[in-house]
């Protein structure tokens, strides 16, 4: 059990590093789910190996680290993904909403001024998506303040 296999997916993304129970629990070239095994020395720091090596024409190439969890490899380059970066501030937002929706129901103890704070509120926290959808961090966002 002197090898453990890197599970490379189509991208040539390391997708999991394995250490088997027997020498024949895998087999180098061969599928597993569909990621391709290859073997690695048992003493290679997976986490190093994941961040900073991709698998390609059946070699190991260099690359950056990911800058953040919105960039996805493309096979070459790391891309961000801009629509998974937009669904999560959408999220976010939802859960702000949501957590003062009761600001707005008619037996709310708010009064007519404070709920009119709620409200320009509630809609600086719908215009967010809008208005930062060309940011690239969730720093960049700045949320409106509560009333």
């Amino acid at each position: 059990m002197a090898t453990q296999y890197a599970l490379i997916a189509n991208n040539g993304e390391v997708q999991h590093v394995v250490s088997p129970g027997n020498d024949s629990d895998y087999v180098e070239g061969d599928l597993y789910n569909g990621l391709l095994a290859v073997a690695v020395a048992i003493d290679t720091d997976t986490q190093v190996l994941m961040e900073t090596q991709y698998y390609v024409n059946n070699e190991w190439h260099s690359r950056e680290p990911r800058q953040s969890v919105w960039q996805n490899w493309d096979g070459a380059n790391w891309v961000f993904n801009e629509d998974g970066f937009a669904a999560h501030i959408r999220l976010v937002r939802n859960g702000l909403l949501s957590v003062c929706d009761w600001t707005q129901v008619a037996d709310s103890p708010l009064t007519t001024a404070e709920k009119a704070g709620w409200v320009t509120y509630r809609q600086a926290l719908r215009d967010v998506p809008e208005d930062y959808s060309s940011a690239t961090s969730i720093d960049d966002v700045v949320w409106p303040t509560k009333p």
